[in-house]
């Protein structure tokens, strides 16, 4: 931090001029000036540092970054680059040029370090956006790339694709890919679930060893929270200076890795930010029978009648009219 102390002005012009380079620049000017009249209180709620001097001020709360009192929630996460080193020392790689994800087991049968890696997920080359075995799938650009380590959870591989604008995540175990949130046909900037969120070529991801808290860079310096323990993944847009980071350290000689100290509670909305958020157009829908039609089932084998722990139509209605509409 750099502290500038000015003496004693009695100009009233100076002395705004000396606020306005607070705001500009974020130093801590100590000045001796009284200004008259009465006092005005700028800050907003939940954002309490004397020097964000400006009414409506959405710039960066790095000032404020875990300090007692100014947050509920503190995640400390993994947010390396390109390339990760799983708990097990194998190298995971996102190969943007070629669309790939690559792996570098420990060994080979010629050395006894990582060396030669295998093409875990993607077609070399091919570009394109298609969910399903890590070998079918297809990427565009992929970027950053993070890894799960809690071994009590299955490992999950999450994956910013790029040029697809949107996160993507691989099942270690089944080998399977899906789209975690955002859309490869609609890129922007909004919050909201899963897929109905929007991205633009977002570029490294951070999360906890549990997998249950992801937070995005995009739109270039924008972070984004994916709440990965919810059954509908919500994305929310945070302040700047929500995530710091808190260690860096290199493994293999090259490989950088970074630990990052984030507050997922600092939501952009809350801080008066003009963030889209999705929202849902259609009303409360309950199916009342077969999922599948929506209607009694009469097969003689599967027919509703002898499924009591169906609900009845007339049931169901019932309960329909008690669900006020979205």
């Amino acid at each position: 931090r750099v502290q500038l102390v000015f003496p004693q002005q009695k100009s009233m012009e100076t002395a705004w001029m000396y606020r306005l380079l607070v705001i500009l620049c974020g130093c801590q000017v100590h000045s001796q000036t009284v200004l008259n009249g009465p006092a005005q209180n700028f800050q907003q709620p939940g954002f309490q540092n004397r020097y964000y001097q400006a009414s409506g001020y959405q710039g960066s709360r790095v000032l404020e970054h875990n300090q007692t009192g100014r947050f509920s929630q503190y995640v400390e996460v993994l947010w390396p680059a390109q390339t990760v080193v799983d708990e097990q020392g194998q190298i995971w790689i996102s190969d943007s040029r070629y669309h790939q994800v690559l792996l570098m087991k420990t060994t080979s049968r010629y050395v006894s370090w990582p060396a030669f890696y295998t093409e875990y997920a993607g077609t070399r080359g091919l570009a394109g956006y298609v969910d399903g075995s890590r070998l079918k799938a297809r990427f565009n650009a992929p970027s950053g790339l993070v890894i799960s380590t809690d071994p009590r959870r299955p490992r999950r591989i999450y994956i910013a694709d790029s040029g697809n604008h949107c996160i993507r995540v691989v099942t270690y175990e089944s080998g399977r890919i899906a789209t975690v949130a955002g859309s490869p046909i609609t890129p922007g900037f909004r919050d909201g679930p899963g897929q109905e969120a929007r991205f633009q070529q977002p570029s490294s991801l951070g999360m906890d060893p549990e997998g249950l808290h992801l937070f995005v860079l995009d739109n270039f310096r924008r972070i984004r929270y994916i709440e990965l323990y919810l059954k509908k993944k919500t994305v929310t847009t945070l302040v700047g200076g929500a995530c710091r980071a808190v260690a860096r350290w290199t493994v293999y000689e090259s490989i950088v890795q970074r630990r990052v100290g984030c507050h997922p509670d600092w939501v952009a909305r809350n801080a008066g930010e003009q963030v889209d958020l999705y929202v849902s157009g259609e009303g409360v829908f309950f199916c009342a029978g077969h999922q599948a039609t929506c209607a009694e089932r009469h097969h003689p084998a599967l027919a509703d009648r002898n499924s009591p722990q169906l609900l009845s139509q007339a049931y169901a209605q019932s309960l329909l009219e008690g669900i006020p509409p979205e």
